[in-house]
């Protein structure tokens, strides 16, 4: 339900008994999931504000942290397309940022491995004018 929730903007759970490490990354998964770029397009992108209470602390600062960024990305954008971009551009193409998120998540397959050859010229480009030529470096490199 939440999923395509397009009226939700705030959730705190932290009254709960304490959600595990699975719930919390279920969480992270629904606004931000990493395991392609059509499941980060397809996360949601209207929860700007999502509190969570983990049973184990360690877990909480990293999968919270990756939290406030999704939702902080809905909530600096102007519509929810807008926001899936960003989030895509942020933590898709941004490689420091999908090596997290991918170890926190459980992804092992690569990015470039899904887009299509033919969009790599325009990907690889929208790369250098938003993320720089460091992460183009790294980029080209992977592909």
């Amino acid at each position: 339900a939440l999923q395509n929730n397009t009226s939700l903007t705030d959730l705190d759970v932290r009254e709960n008994d304490g959600i595990s490490d699975q719930g919390g990354m279920m969480l992270l998964k629904l606004v931000n999931n990493i395991s392609s770029v059509k499941a980060t397009l397809q996360s949601n992108h209207t929860l700007t504000n999502l509190s969570v209470k983990l049973l184990l602390l360690d877990a909480v600062s990293e999968i919270q942290a990756r939290i406030d960024v999704a939702t902080l990305i809905n909530r600096n954008q102007d519509n929810p397309e807008a926001a899936g971009r960003e989030k895509v551009i942020q933590t898709q193409l941004r490689s420091a940022n999908r090596a997290e998120l991918c170890r926190l998540q459980g992804v092992h397959q690569s990015l470039h491995s899904e887009i299509n050859p033919l969009h790599l010229p325009e990907v690889l480009s929208l790369v250098s004018q938003k993320l720089g030529h460091r992460e183009l470096y790294v980029a080209l490199k992977s592909s």
